[in-house]
């Protein structure tokens, strides 16, 4: 998963769409617990991740998946602004809405 975000310094500047959000799928090097549940907050991770460009952290998330309501967790690599989600993050993926409740880094 993947997003950009933008801050507003002035009215109206949110008007036009932010530029599509660009990876780099160069490996780095690092290697993360992966795994990814549904109807848990915890997953155990059963897969390793290779890490990619700035993804520089492990990263544990879990969280509600709306509409649905339907708790999930995953684990993987992430960026270090990942590490400093706050609860209550609104994540938007596709037509799903996620929820943040709790990270954490390795």
């Amino acid at each position: 998963m993947g997003s950009k975000r933008h801050c507003c310094q002035k009215d109206g500047c949110n008007q036009d769409p932010l530029p599509a959000f660009v990876r780099n799928h160069t490996e780095n090097g690092l290697r993360c617990p992966s795994c990814i549940a549904a109807f848990t907050e915890t997953c155990t991770a059963s897969e390793e991740a290779r890490c990619v460009g700035e993804e520089t952290r492990c990263v544990a998330v879990s969280g509600l998946v709306q509409p649905a309501g339907v708790k999930f967790a995953a684990r993987g690599c992430g960026m270090e602004t990942a590490c400093h989600t706050k609860p209550g993050t609104l994540v938007p993926s596709g037509t799903r809405l996620f929820t943040i409740k709790k990270t954490s880094c390795l």
